[in-house]
């Protein structure tokens, strides 16, 4: 298998840039900071009781397992349609430009793959 191609969804997405990924760190990153902030005093949390339920909805969304790593049938009807053709991912797929299933930014993150190689792709983000 290609370079750390576990780390690119079957999307084009590089798992650990996406935004559920970055978005659930900083989640993270606050919580940790509001909950010392009120070990000293600070009453940011006792103001708002939701905010640390809203933060903790947010880092649940994190994904612990990348797609590629999961196994059996998905959710994800990207995941099963490359599966089911038997392909590494959408971009090595002859309908790419014209399917239905990619969102603009999936489309575009597979346009580059084809461009550049997975490995190269991959190093971008490295």
């Amino acid at each position: 298998m290609e370079k750390k191609i576990e780390l690119v969804g079957y999307c084009g997405l590089y798992c650990p840039k996406c935004y559920r990924m970055k978005v659930s760190e900083a989640a993270e990153k606050l919580l940790f900071e509001l909950e010392g902030a009120e070990a000293k005093g600070a009453k940011y949390m006792q103001d708002d009781p939701l905010i640390k339920e809203k933060l903790n909805f947010l880092i649940g969304k994190k994904c612990h397992i990348f797609c590629r790593d999961r196994q059996g049938k998905s959710p994800c009807e990207i995941k099963n349609c490359c599966l089911a053709k038997n392909l590494l991912g959408c971009w090595k797929c002859e309908k790419l430009e014209n399917c239905s299933k990619l969102n603009p930014q999936f489309l575009k993150n597979c346009q580059k793959i084809n461009k550049l190689g997975i490995n190269k792709f991959i190093e971008h983000y490295e």
